[in-house]
């Protein structure tokens, strides 16, 4: 992919992101309205029956307490005017009369001759009792129910305990148990199962005593609120409230599959758009990277093939042909330069390997002071051609133990020669051993430009390397690092890097010896 769309690209995933991920939210706002609604809707259903409910069982304390009021009202009701007397003791300990004065007028009006009639039932009531017109021109329709409960004597019975209720305290009208009890099953059949508060208001919105403890502690939540008890004229006395302090919680755990399937939908997609964004800025990371290593690696081979023609050209005079010292001189520039292109195609090959897992390490037990001594002995040449130098401390006192050679050498001159390349015109380098444990340490601290804190994490990646703006300050392929931490990771070791910027570096390799 060419490196300049992959930035449009992540531009247009980046918006198609947020609109769906905006999309998917508008959806679930409307959706939670939605649940919303239906909670208040069951709510309000459980409230309207909780009220009949409390009114059905207020009648039947009234018909318990006056067994014979709707009989009289069933002798009478072929009567067109009656007066009818009651006398009340309320829990005031008075006496109250009521009085009922031509109840019911009932007349059947023939309509057509095959016996079909239309039945007028009249009902007239003094205004201190009842009024079942709420418009005195338009008759309220006389239902079958109503016209049952009439012949029955129920209709009168429930509008005698309105009546005679109306005067009554909330306390002395429903019970907190029982009123409890009810809203549980109501609101259990209509599907929530959440804690609930619930409390009863008069008139002007004054609490009354009929309340628990959840509503007394939550009444500032939300409240639902429904009419309990109304007069004659239909006007409420009082008011059944209801709060569901855990109403959210409760809307989401109900609905819990769903909303989870959206979120994991919604975190799916975020991770392959930042998974997708990585990739492509790792496959542009890559693409440069190649790029500098290609570059480089013509770099590194240019000069020993420049100088080995150079070499050969001049083997090819007459005059330096026939010069001993001559020949032996070019003879071994060229075998040098050859060396040197074999290293670098061993370092590329080795750290190929090392990424499949191809490299097996061929252990025995060795002196790893002399092998350090040896390794040493020939880097001192190199630093000598820029006046450097080269300390070797020896601290550790067991230094036998099983390593691979090969490669442990090729770890130190990796690190050896990442000192001298970063250190300025007269390297000073330290390389020093020690036991920690069942560790051998080994030590390559040098005193040249350092790092910045956050190469610190990446100098071991392959190809990396330090540089300044666009510029590399050292040749090099970026593979020597990589080369011996993947080494000492093989050997079941540790390595770590100790780096001041404009002060120097020290790399510490810790070595099994068991």
């Amino acid at each position: 992919m060419n490196n300049r769309f992959i930035p449009v690209i992540s531009v247009f995933m980046t918006i198609s992101l947020i609109v769906f991920v905006a999309l998917q939210f508008y959806w679930l706002k409307g959706y939670y309205g939605a649940l919303e609604q239906d909670f208040n809707n069951n709510v309000h259903k459980a409230l309207e029956n909780t009220a009949k409910k409390v009114g059905i069982i207020e009648v039947e304390k009234y018909y318990a307490k006056y067994g014979g009021f709707d009989k009289d009202f069933i002798n009478n009701k072929e009567k067109t005017s009656s007066t009818m007397m009651q006398t009340v003791v309320d829990s005031g300990i008075k006496r109250q009369i009521s009085a009922y004065k031509s109840i019911v007028d009932q007349k059947d009006i023939p309509v057509s001759k095959k016996g079909d009639s239309l039945k007028l039932t009249k009902i007239f009531t003094d205004e201190a009792l009842f009024n079942i017109k709420r418009n005195k021109e338009t008759p309220e329709p006389l239902t079958a129910e109503i016209s049952n409960d009439i012949e029955s004597g129920e209709f009168q019975t429930r509008e005698f305990a309105n009546f005679l209720s109306s005067s009554l305290s909330a306390e002395e009208r429903v019970d907190s148990k029982v009123l409890d009890s009810i809203l549980q099953k109501e609101l259990k059949l209509a599907g929530i199962e959440t804690r609930f508060g619930f409390g009863v208001f008069g008139k002007d919105n004054k609490k009354t005593k009929v309340s628990n403890k959840l509503f007394r502690e939550e009444s500032d939540n939300e409240k639902y609120s429904y009419p309990l008890f109304v007069d004659n004229k239909d006007k409420t006395l009082y008011t059944l409230a209801l709060v569901f302090p855990r109403k959210d919680t409760s809307l989401a755990k109900t609905n819990l599959p769903m909303l989870l399937g959206t979120f994991m939908s919604l975190l799916t997609i975020l991770g392959i758009y930042i998974i997708s964004i990585n990739y492509m800025m790792r496959q542009k990371k890559i693409a440069e990277v190649k790029t500098d290593f290609i570059n480089n690696m013509s770099h590194e081979f240019k000069t020993p093939l420049a100088t080995i023609s150079v070499a050969t050209d001049s083997l090819a005079n007459d005059k330096i042909a026939t010069n001993p010292e001559k020949v032996k001189y070019y003879s071994g520039l060229i075998k040098q330069e050859n060396l040197r292109m074999k290293k670098q195609v061993e370092n590329v090959l080795n750290m190929s390997k090392l990424e499949r897992n191809e490299v097996k390490l061929f252990l025995k037990e060795a002196n790893v002071r002399d092998l350090i001594k040896e390794v040493c002995a020939s880097f001192s040449l190199i630093l000598s051609q820029r006046n450097g130098s080269l300390v070797q401390e020896f601290n550790a006192e067991k230094y036998k133990f099983k390593i691979d050679e090969f490669h442990i050498s090729n770890l130190l001159i990796n690190l050896l020669d990442n000192a001298n390349k970063y250190s300025p015109e007269s390297p000073e380098i330290v390389i020093s051993t020690k036991n920690e444990g069942n560790w051998y340490v080994i030590s390559v601290e040098d005193k040249g430009m350092g790092m910045e804190l956050e190469n610190k994490t990446r100098i071991f990646e392959k190809f990396f390397r330090e540089e300044t703006g666009n510029i590399h300050n050292a040749k090099g392929q970026g593979l020597g690092l990589s080369y011996v931490k993947k080494i000492t990771e093989l050997h079941k070791g540790q390595i770590f890097v100790e780096s001041e910027k404009g002060k120097g570096s020290k790399f510490i390799v810790k070595l099994p010896m068991s």
